[in-house]
């Protein structure tokens, strides 16, 4: 566990006093003289370390494999306030993104918990149409799939429910919009996740009616779509799904959170199921 950043700067300051409280040099059992510590030498050494620490802390949202991970800045899902799964934050942002140059999907590979990873798409009408008469081939096994897929009923709030299995393979790219039945494109999420309430569309189908929609009504145009699954740790199910979507003239521009969770349950992000 690293110590808080505070703790770390008083420990090594105390070091610090303390070497340079010697101020007699000290010799070795061969009689040779070792000169004292060298204070400037003392405080360049520590300053370095403290930089490295700092440094470590504010990458701290990344693992090993430089999956995204969260960062405890997101708000917590509750019905009242998001009862359709997602939330509009603000403006599409690329920023870590690999942005394919013609139309396109490119999939992260699996990490070393075989979870899929970033999602990037540059999406046009031909992708769009070609996507929607693709038959599905659904991967029989994904991160965190449980068995058996429970059968639940879950309240969607003002007196509706939804009755069936909890669990989803949620595409990260819909194959509407060209993305693969594919294990690098699919995580484990919610009926909620996938779908929100579906009255309208909601959770990740929400970005995804946003895009065919306006592909429909705008065929020459194409649309940039990141999809990012965050997780903590090494669970095998992402907490939420980040999607920014933006449209070449601009008319759609948006970073949007969507949990992956479902009211009343506790969800297993860790190994899959739930709790």
């Amino acid at each position: 566990m690293r110590k808080p950043f505070k703790t770390l700067i008083a420990l090594t300051l105390a070091g610090i006093l303390s070497l340079t409280s010697c101020t007699a040099p000290t010799y070795d059992n061969s009689g040779a003289n070792n000169q004292p510590h060298d204070l400037s030498s003392i405080l360049g050494q520590a300053k370095e370390g403290l930089n490295e620490y700092k440094n470590s802390l504010e990458n701290s949202n990344e693992d090993s494999d430089g999956q995204n991970t969260s960062n405890g800045t997101v708000p917590d899902w509750n019905i009242t306030d998001y009862p359709d799964y997602y939330s509009v934050t603000g403006k599409a942002d690329f920023t870590n993104a690999n942005i394919p140059t013609t139309p396109s999907v490119i999939n992260s590979q699996l990490d070393q918990y075989g979870r899929a990873g970033q999602a990037v798409g540059l999406i046009d009408k031909q992708m769009r149409d070609a996507g929607s008469d693709r038959s599905r081939d659904m991967p029989d096994d994904i991160a965190g799939w449980p068995s058996p897929n429970p059968k639940v009923t879950i309240d969607l709030g003002s007196g509706k429910h939804y009755r069936g299995y909890l669990f989803n393979r949620s595409h990260l790219i819909a194959k509407s919009l060209g993305g693969e039945d594919s294990v690098e494109n699919m995580v484990t999420g919610t009926r909620t996740q996938n779908v929100g309430k579906n009255q309208p569309a909601g959770g990740m189908a929400y970005t995804e009616t946003e895009a065919r929609d306006w592909l429909d009504q705008n065929p020459t145009g194409t649309i940039t779509y990141v999809a990012t699954p965050v997780y903590e740790g090494s669970e095998l199910l992402p907490r939420y799904v980040t999607v920014d979507i933006k449209t070449s003239d601009g008319s759609i521009d948006q970073h949007v959170i969507v949990w992956n969770t479902a009211n009343g349950f506790d969800i297993d992000y860790q190994r899959g199921g739930v709790r």
